[in-house]
């Protein structure tokens, strides 16, 4: 099956632009006003937004992980596992960041973490999502 094949199959999995946080400004302001959350391999920032989904931008640094390899590694899931799990999420706009003890860490184990992650994000901030 072809990527547009899939991709027009599954149309509320994508991950289109329109779903990335990628301005400073935008970032200053979720860290500033959000609510915290985590884990013990990645915290989480999630602010309501006024659009009608969640949105994703990532904090990856290199004090934390390390090489490039490790850093994209990690982004690639934190990604995946956004991209699944989106339609469960109240509108948030999440900033997802990386602790040190995720550089150890297998996949399976870090996949496990992010989806009780975006569970607790889902429990925890759905009444501030409510109009």
């Amino acid at each position: 099956m072809s990527a547009r094949a899939r991709s027009a199959a599954a149309p509320d999995q994508r991950f289109p632009p329109a779903r990335r946080i990628r301005r400073p400004g935008e970032f200053k302001q979720i860290y500033a006003a959000g609510r915290r959350l985590g884990n013990e391999f990645f915290t989480a920032n999630a602010q309501p937004n006024a659009l009608h989904g969640a949105r994703l931008g990532m904090s990856v640094a290199v004090r934390t992980m390390g090489s490039a390899v490790a850093r994209n590694r990690v982004r690639r899931l934190i990604r995946e596992s956004f991209r699944l799990n989106q339609s469960t999420v109240p509108p948030l706009d999440i900033i997802i960041g990386v602790r040190a003890s995720a550089r150890d860490a297998e996949g399976a184990r870090l996949r496990a973490s992010l989806e009780q992650l975006w569970q607790k994000i889902a429990i925890q901030c759905a009444r501030s999502c409510e109009r």
